[in-house]
């Protein structure tokens, strides 16, 4: 059986410790402050959450994310694949993001050199914990024994029953980030009103619906979570947040009081807080299928 790493990208918001203990690595985005290129590091090395979304929260720095450069995938990949691994990289949406067309790019030119590695990028139609808890999932079946192809499957079978409850102060900076619609962003911007997101099976972030004021949107979220939960499948509920620790700590008390479920908390990182601002919260879990696609397929 061949070796394998598992990666994921600065958009799966997996905290150095997840990381350590799951023996899952990440491609490095970058974020742009006032026109300085900064990297979308999950370490927080460079830069601590609370700076960051005091950069995203003043508006004149124009802030912003860029893919996976190539350069990184390049300098990740090659050292593996002449130790004889396999990659598996499991993306953020390809809705959201281009760094799978890099990955893809950068495959071509590395299999003429390597024509008896697999280099397998999957989309996993989310973005943060979504796409972070399908790269554990991953990691937990590798270290079962399965085999790349194994669990290239499971995920692709499974990533449809990744749920995500969120919700955001304003759209304003998804819409500037091209995440959401134009007209979602209108609605979900006047005043008091709270935008509920979910991502659908196409991999869009979509507004179902808008609640007033921010109780409302926890017990609209909580209820989410607790109608999407699937007996056998959902043991752990992820609740991440940017700037919003007394809505996090509600969403917790709940979920582990009312429905007995482990939570893992979380900072949403560099390029989802970029696109979401300060005061996001959301929770992430593998549960019943998603069957909601705004494309209508």
């Amino acid at each position: 059986m061949s070796k394998f790493k598992i990666f994921a990208d600065s958009c799966s918001d997996l905290s150095t410790e997840l990381r350590k203990a799951n023996d899952v690595s990440y491609f490095r985005m970058n974020v742009v402050v006032a026109g300085e290129e900064k990297p979308a590091d999950l370490d927080w090395n460079e830069f601590s959450p609370e700076q960051l979304y005091a950069w995203v929260g003043d508006l004149k720095n124009h802030c912003k994310t860029t893919l996976v450069p190539g350069h990184e995938f390049e300098s990740k990949m090659r050292p593996l694949l002449e130790q004889g691994y396999d990659i598996i990289y499991i993306a953020c949406s390809g809705k959201l993001t281009g760094s799978m067309n890099t990955f893809n790019l950068v495959k071509s030119e590395l299999q003429e050199e390597f024509p008896d590695r697999k280099m397998i990028g999957i989309d996993s139609l989310c973005a943060s914990m979504g796409e972070g808890l399908l790269a554990l999932e991953a990691a937990r079946l590798q270290k079962e024994g399965k085999s790349l192809e194994e669990v290239v499957e499971w995920v692709e079978a499974n990533k449809c029953r990744l749920n995500q409850w969120a919700t955001v102060e304003t759209l304003s900076y998804l819409k500037a980030a091209g995440r959401v619609s134009g007209a979602s962003a209108f609605f979900g911007n006047i005043i008091g009103v709270k935008p509920i997101i979910i991502s659908d099976l196409s991999g869009y972030n979509y507004v179902p619906e808008k609640v007033k004021g921010t109780k409302n949107a926890l017990n609209r979220i909580f209820e989410g979570v607790k109608a999407g939960i699937e007996p056998g499948v959902t043991k752990t509920v992820y609740i991440g947040q940017g700037m919003a620790q007394d809505k996090q700590a509600a969403l917790k008390e709940r979920i582990e009081k009312e429905l007995g479920l482990n939570v893992v908390e979380f900072w949403i990182g560099p390029i989802i807080g970029t696109s979401c601002g300060p005061g996001v919260v959301g929770c992430w879990f593998l549960g019943k299928k998603v069957e909601f696609d705004s494309q209508g397929k």
